[in-house]
């Protein structure tokens, strides 16, 4: 008798156990939300839509800009990735998934000859997302063009200065009056 008992309140006990670790809903994993924004002319898979997962489900994503010469981002929960991965679902989701676009704002910071930072905003406009005009905070200004990855900025009146790098990092170097040094940037808005 003493045996049975004590196996009935092992039964019991693991069922409880199992129960309490189950997650939410009492028994399996929990669902989460993947929503999906996929902006103009950018395509791939999963397309555009509210999709809901398990936990630790595995989603491969692939997008592909409008054009060959267009770089795109994708943002996942606001954290940039590359273009084609799988995410793992631990929680809800949302994919943004967009041309770049630089017009804004931006701090840039640009190291001096003698090694200390130097910090300007720069705005940044235009009739595309591919070229258009910029002044800084300083009162220069000039042009920008991105193509592919490649991001250019030259100034018309700051001596003969020009930045460049990576559109998709906004980072580089910049050369002018004889030195090559390094710059990076934040958007502001």
């Amino acid at each position: 008798m003493k045996n049975i008992r004590n196996t009935v309140l092992l039964v019991a006990l693991l069922f409880l156990i199992t129960f309490s670790f189950s997650g939410c809903k009492g028994f399996g994993s929990p669902d989460y939300t993947l929503n999906v924004i996929i902006e103009d002319g950018c395509t791939g898979t999963p397309e555009a839509g509210t999709y809901t997962k398990n936990e630790l489900d595995e989603v491969k994503y692939s997008y592909f800009p409008p054009e060959e010469n267009v770089v795109i981002e994708v943002l996942i929960n606001n954290s940039r990735r590359t273009s084609s991965s799988t995410v793992v679902m631990y929680n809800n989701i949302t994919m943004t998934i967009r041309v770049i676009d630089i017009r804004g704002d931006w701090e840039f910071t640009y190291i001096l000859e003698n090694g200390n930072e130097q910090k300007m905003n720069i705005t940044f406009s235009g009739d595309s997302a591919f070229k258009g005009t910029f002044s800084d905070s300083r009162g220069y200004s000039g042009t920008w063009t991105v193509e592919a990855d490649n991001f250019v900025m030259t100034y018309d009146d700051w001596d003969d200065y020009v930045f460049t790098g990576s559109v998709t990092s906004m980072s580089g170097l910049y050369t002018g009056a004889g030195i090559s040094l390094s710059w990076s940037s934040t958007r502001l808005n």
